[in-house]
């Protein structure tokens, strides 16, 4: 058998976005999107690392239980702090868009659909609003994650990769 890779990298980028039929528009809500990420994803690394124990005490009831999950709720800061990196990255250097925010939708996903069984499992016990709104924003950031891969080769160039308020200028 061959050990050479059946897809390269860049085929499998390709394979991921949507085709491009020659007159597509760039995405001007794309750098809307990123930041938006960004900035919730901020938001929670500084509440799982600077108030660990406040968010451990709305998760927990069970102190013995807490203080187990405590250094799970640090460690996942620090790999969301590791993935969104990594997207920042791939998109500052316009490499891998569509498989970086792939493996981002699918670390998304899978981090979910684990808090909802470990994290989550008591809250779910009782009907609460703010951990509807919460499941809810996650499944949103979720569904820009996959907008962000389909439309990796719609991404503004330049300057305009990082301005926010592009959708609102005329063209």
């Amino acid at each position: 058998m061959s050990s050479k890779p059946v897809v390269t990298a860049l085929e499998l980028d390709a394979l991921l976005a949507k085709p491009n039929p020659g007159g597509l528009k760039v995405d001007k809500y794309f750098p809307m999107r990123l930041w938006i990420i960004v900035v919730v994803s901020a938001l929670w690394f500084i509440r799982l690392t600077v108030f660990t124990n406040e968010a451990a005490k709305e998760l927990f009831t069970n102190p013995a239980v807490r203080d187990y999950m405590m250094p799970a709720l640090y460690f996942r800061a620090w790999v969301l702090f590791a993935f969104v990196a990594a997207g920042i990255w791939s998109y500052a250097n316009s490499k891998y868009h569509a498989i970086t925010f792939g493996l981002l939708l699918v670390a998304s996903v899978f981090n979910l659909i684990f808090d909802l069984s470990i994290f989550y499992a008591e809250r779910l016990t009782v009907q609460d609003p703010k951990t509807t709104v919460f499941i809810l924003v996650r499944v949103i950031l979720s569904y820009m994650l996959y907008v962000s891969m389909r439309n990796s080769y719609r991404i503004p160039k330049g300057r305009d990769k990082w301005n926010i308020f592009l959708p609102f200028q005329k063209t």
